[in-house]
């Protein structure tokens, strides 16, 4: 059994090569080191909300947002968007 294990990942490791090959003769790069992140969750939560500003963004403490960071109506934050 421990014989067939090891002859199945090597053909998967061939046909993966053979997969990368193919994809880097077309042009593309498969390497899992290029992999980019995808936006945070707050990010996804702040448009959600309907906030279209960056978290290091003051315009971006609106509403829950603001509570969490300790501001409120009145409480100090003293910003308008124009």
């Amino acid at each position: 059994m421990p014989e067939l294990i090891q002859t199945l990942k090597a053909v998967n490791k061939k046909e993966d090569e053979n997969r990368r090959f193919m994809a880097s003769m077309q042009g593309v790069e498969l390497n899992e080191q290029n992999t980019t992140e995808g936006p945070s969750f707050e990010d996804v939560r702040r448009r959600a909300l309907g906030v279209n500003a960056s978290g290091d963004d003051v315009v971006s403490l609106q509403g829950s947002f603001a509570q969490q960071a300790g501001f409120g109506i009145g409480a100090g934050l003293g910003y308008s968007q124009e």
